[in-house]
């Protein structure tokens, strides 16, 4: 039997947030400029000032549902 390892943990940003400044994987409802995304996986980081941002868009309207904290496929914390 091929046992699977789980690599990822999925938070709301209500039960935890990430770790300042850094970027995650997350699932968001948004809206910049002409774009809207619903439901769609984006790389946002969280500042306890400014809260969720993207290197990649000016958000006018963002809703994050979920964040995962991916560890990278064969390393291990230590």
């Amino acid at each position: 039997m091929i046992e699977r390892q789980v690599i990822v943990c999925w938070y709301t940003p209500e039960e935890k947030l990430p770790e300042q400044n850094k970027f995650y994987i997350c699932t968001i409802s948004a809206k910049s400029k002409s774009l809207r995304f619903d439901h769609v996986l984006a790389n946002l980081a969280w500042d306890e000032d400014d809260g969720w941002y993207s290197m990649e868009y000016d958000f006018e309207e963002l809703t994050v549902h979920a964040w995962c904290d991916l560890e990278p496929y064969g390393r291990r914390r230590r």
